[in-house]
């Protein structure tokens, strides 16, 4: 039985007053990925935001597609092995290392990719385990830059 962020509908909840989108994907192992056609419309603002979950950054496509602006995946593990000023040596990934992790930007979406904290194969070298903790923010509440 799909869980009810990866079934065919997203998910709306309610965070400080304010809507909240999220949805997921767990192609190509499970099927269906959610389809946002069915949630909540844009405001003037730009909102509600848009959380996607995927368990692989190879889904990116489909968060843009979504019109998402924030996905979160994991599966690469950080490549698991990196050397320096080379980086990770090999993923499990459609697109090879160019997201073994880190955040991404891929209008309109930004993508961050966690190391994860284990795997199937317990080596890392260079790439500690990684729990990752982000903090979003609205436009309102981001400081600016001092004016000169």
């Amino acid at each position: 039985v799909p869980h009810r962020l990866t079934g065919p509908f997203p998910e709306v909840v309610e965070v400080r007053g304010e809507q909240v989108v999220l949805a997921g994907n767990e192609l190509p192992w499970i099927p269906p990925a959610a389809d946002l056609r069915g949630a909540p419309p844009r405001t003037e603002d730009g909102g509600p935001l848009r959380i996607v979950l995927s368990h692989t950054p190879d889904q990116l496509a489909w968060a843009q597609a979504q019109d998402a602006d924030l996905m979160l995946a994991g599966h690469t593990h950080g490549g698991q092995i990196r050397l320096p000023w080379l980086g990770a040596l090999l993923t499990p990934s459609q697109k090879g290392v160019r997201y073994a992790s880190g955040i991404f930007y891929a209008p309109p979406t930004v993508m961050h990719v966690t190391r994860g904290i284990s795997g199937q194969f317990p080596i890392r070298l260079n790439c500690p385990p990684e729990m990752a903790h982000l903090v979003l923010r609205s436009a309102a509440d981001t400081p600016t830059a001092p004016q000169a």
